[in-house]
């Protein structure tokens, strides 16, 4: 309850009556309940009823703007929700499909791996035939080689060998031929004589 000396000079003293009652409160002299109330009625009357006033408007603003932030917090929370459980669903879907991806990349890696394992296999099997086939081939034409140097050295010997028959064929020609002519020229000799 408020003092008489916390009254703000607005109130208006309706009459000399209250005056009196408001001296006879000061001194505190019993009065009575009702004459009590009248006196805070008089007093403070208007003020209690504009505080109640701005009370109840105040009380009003606060639950509307209790109301509104909690309807506000309350959109925003499930907005946050709403955006999280979007996020959370997206996460779980790059997650499951990084993870195929991985999974299908992992399977070619060993298919690739295994295709390299074989083609190093059939290589080095190709690489060894290709090897004996070489060294056979050479051999066969070391063997063809050889077999035509025996034949040429077969055919230069026989060439040689005419060469030389021929060769002395022509001396014993030119021989016959000389001695003609020694008998020729012994016959010409002889007729100019």
């Amino acid at each position: 309850m408020q003092t008489p000396n916390t009254v703000t000079p607005e109130v208006p003293v309706e009459s000399v009556h209250s005056s009196e009652i408001l001296m006879s409160a000061m001194r505190r002299e019993p009065v009575s309940d009702k004459n009590l109330d009248m006196i805070r009625n008089i007093l403070f009357g208007e003020q209690i009823r504009e505080l109640d006033r701005k009370h109840a408007s105040l009380e009003r603003f606060v639950r509307v703007s209790i109301n509104t932030l909690a309807e506000h917090t309350q959109s925003k929370f499930d907005d946050l929700y709403h955006e999280l459980s979007l996020t959370k669903d997206l996460l779980s879907g790059e997650t499951k499909a990084r993870r195929d991806d991985i999974h299908a990349a992992r399977q070619r890696l060993e298919q690739n791996e295994r295709l390299l394992e074989s083609l190093a296999k059939r290589s080095a099997g190709v690489q060894t035939e290709l090897h004996e086939r070489i060294s056979s081939e050479v051999n066969k034409l070391e063997q063809h080689m050889e077999a035509w140097r025996k034949d040429l050295v077969v055919q230069l010997q026989e060439t040689a060998e005419q060469l030389r028959h021929e060769k002395a064929d022509r001396k014993a020609v030119a021989g016959i031929l000389n001695g003609m002519a020694k008998q020729l020229f012994d016959v010409e000799k002889i007729e100019a004589l």
